[in-house]
């Protein structure tokens, strides 16, 4: 059993059994859950706001998901589970927990160089030998920066984005020697990503 506070002390407890949920003492549809959620929602957003989209999901099933306001534009048409968005630096998150995970069960050990990994990943500068996972995911990998080629796509279908990362990168220098100091950087957490895959 998980228990989520999504707004105010509202507590929800979720329970394994063909997808209802137990809210204190009664049990609702994943539809009621998803109504709820979204009146609760609706209470802590900013009047001009565009729109927000949320999915839970337990044990891999789908337990409840909306999407409130509009996609913007003069038509503002109503927004849509359907609806894509650009979680930008959020998924650095989602990137950081998969390699931690990976580090729990053995596969990956942070102070060894990334090039052990992705033995794809070359540089013009030889120092890149020393960038480890840990320097990617502390932002002090030395990296130039950002390769935007492909960085920022809503259909990644049929993408050849990591072959464009090792192309830019095989013809790049770093900025300064791995660990030396830290400056925000996408690219250590993209071979960050590319090591967990």
């Amino acid at each position: 059993m998980t228990i989520i506070q999504p707004y105010a002390g509202k507590v929800f407890d979720i329970i394994a059994k063909t997808g209802y949920i137990k809210y204190y003492r009664s049990v609702i549809t994943m539809n009621q859950l998803t109504e709820k959620l979204s009146s609760i929602l609706r209470l802590g957003l900013p009047k001009d706001y565009t729109s927000v989209s949320y999915a839970f999901l337990k044990d891999g099933q789908l337990i409840a998901s909306d999407s409130l306001g509009h996609q913007g534009g003069k038509e503002k048409k109503p927004a849509t589970t359907d609806c894509t968005y650009n979680v930008a630096s959020v998924s650095k998150i989602f990137c950081t927990v998969a390699v931690m995970q990976q580090v729990e069960q053995g596969k990956i050990d942070l102070d060894t160089p990334v090039c052990h990994y992705l033995p794809r990943f070359t540089m013009l500068d030889e120092r890149y030998r020393d960038i480890t996972v840990r320097h990617c995911l502390s932002h002090t990998s030395g990296l130039p920066g950002t390769q935007w080629k492909g960085f920022s796509v809503s259909d990644v279908r049929g993408n050849h984005y990591y072959d464009e990362v090792y192309a830019h990168l095989a013809k790049s220098h770093l900025k300064a020697a791995p660990g030396e100091y830290a400056v925000y950087c996408n690219d250590g957490f993209t071979l960050a990503e590319m090591v967990v895959n």
